[in-house]
């Protein structure tokens, strides 16, 4: 799979709605997320091929009359992302380490994310966005020490300081936290 993902984050519900609308009558895309966003804010996050995804992005920003927050585009995107953000994970059977990366805005945290995953030996386990945490995002990865370290760390290079809220890695993480953050406890 060689998709792109994009996205808007607008601070207005009403005009997130109304572009978002214009998008997708322009291109051919897919909707991974549409939602209102803590606090107050909305966000579409699309899918596609490269040119559609361009377009409708760049026809949104177009048309948003200073209402966004932050956008992004993605080429050839990390396939388990599109995964995470339709709730889909792959399976895990042994947690050692993880890597919690908190951001303050959800497309620059899903820029850094993309990141993460395609420069290092990791696996993302849980992608939350926005939705009950302050209009934050919050990724946990797993791997070796080594791997979510370098991954994290190139993670951060992607943001600007202002946006990295906290990053973290935790090795040797008990069983029972895991099953917790992964919804399976």
């Amino acid at each position: 799979m060689n998709k792109s993902i994009g996205s808007i984050e607008f601070r207005s519900i009403a005009k997130g709605i109304e572009v978002s609308n214009e998008m997708v009558k322009k291109s051919y895309v897919d909707i991974l997320y549409l939602k209102s966003i803590c606090p107050g804010k909305f966000i579409i996050i699309i899918s596609g091929d490269v040119g559609e995804v361009n377009t409708a992005i760049e026809y949104g920003l177009s048309i948003s009359q200073g209402f966004v927050v932050d956008s992004f585009v993605i080429n050839a995107v990390h396939e388990s992302i599109i995964g995470a953000l339709k709730n889909k994970y792959e399976p895990i059977n042994e947690v050692n380490c993880i890597g919690v990366m908190e951001t303050s805005k959800v497309c620059a945290g899903l820029k850094a994310l993309d990141k993460t995953l395609k420069s290092s030996d990791t696996t993302i386990i849980k992608l939350q966005l926005s939705f009950a945490i302050g209009g934050k995002l919050v990724y946990i990865v797993c791997g070796s020490l080594s791997s979510v370290n370098y991954g994290i760390d190139e993670g951060k290079k992607e943001l600007k300081d202002k946006d990295v809220i906290q990053a973290l890695v935790m090795p040797h993480v008990d069983e029972k936290i895991i099953k917790h953050l992964i919804g399976r406890g």
